[in-house]
């Protein structure tokens, strides 16, 4: 018997009672688990079988994947359903997290970044963007693509001014280089506050203004490194259908 903190990515039905929850775990990575009769009304494993529970959970090994034997829930994020646009955000997350997340190799900041994300999701009314802009950079140095917003990626100077900022190098040309590569332009202050990001704690990134373009660089940044931009979720938020 494993003893887990698991948050469900998905869920799928099984059988007539079942579900197979597609999890990140803590300690544990991305791992699949039966939910045995847990679609039943008075099964013990409902709520934390269903897509964002994140609970304490019992696992049984099962050949390649485990059963879920008991969960404790810690927190669903009701709140999400109560704000379509909160709701649809949270969903983008699970689908990336689902995506970049490796089976049995895990990463606890990333876990606890994410469910601090999907808490503070739940608290606000506006400004999604904002924080989910943040989590992409930060989700995209922790997985191993730190981009490097100090220095020039020509000459190596200091950056002091604006510049343009290389998707595929992952860094800034001076204003001094910006001929020699292809980028996105980019102010000063923008630069500063992507370091600012990449310094600063999740939870502390409240005050930290993103605006459209540094999200446009994030996202295009983040997307190319990892290979996959078609998010079902992003999709919808992007055309408004929400």
């Amino acid at each position: 018997m494993i003893q887990e903190d698991i948050l469900v990515l998905k869920e799928i039905s099984y059988r007539e009672n079942d579900k197979i929850l597609h999890a990140l775990g803590r300690n544990m990575g991305k791992i699949q688990v039966i939910s045995k009769g847990s679609k039943k009304s008075n099964s013990s494993l409902r709520n934390s079988s269903q897509l964002f529970a994140y609970s304490k959970s019992s696992l049984v090994p099962s050949k390649d994947m485990y059963i879920l034997a008991a969960g404790e829930l810690i927190d669903n994020f009701y709140n999400l359903k109560n704000n379509i646009d909160a709701y649809y955000h949270g969903c983008y997350i699970l689908e990336l997290i689902s995506y970049v997340a490796q089976e049995n190799l895990h990463n606890v900041k990333i876990f606890d970044m994410t469910v601090s994300l999907l808490s503070h999701l739940c608290s606000l009314k506006n400004d999604f963007d904002k924080l989910t802009g943040a989590y992409e950079l930060k989700l995209a140095a922790m997985l191993g693509y730190r981009p490097n917003f100090q220095y020039c990626i020509n000459c190596n100077s200091l950056i002091k001014t604006e510049g343009k900022f290389s998707i595929a190098e992952g860094g800034v040309f001076c204003s001094n280089c910006v001929n020699y590569g292809n980028g996105i332009n980019v102010t000063y202050n923008e630069i500063l506050t992507m370091e600012s990001i990449l310094k600063s704690k999740f939870d502390s990134l409240g005050s930290i203004e993103v605006n459209k373009n540094i999200l446009n660089i994030i996202r295009k940044f983040l997307f190319y490194h990892i290979g996959k931009d078609n998010f079902t979720s992003l999709k919808l938020i992007k055309e408004g259908k929400i």
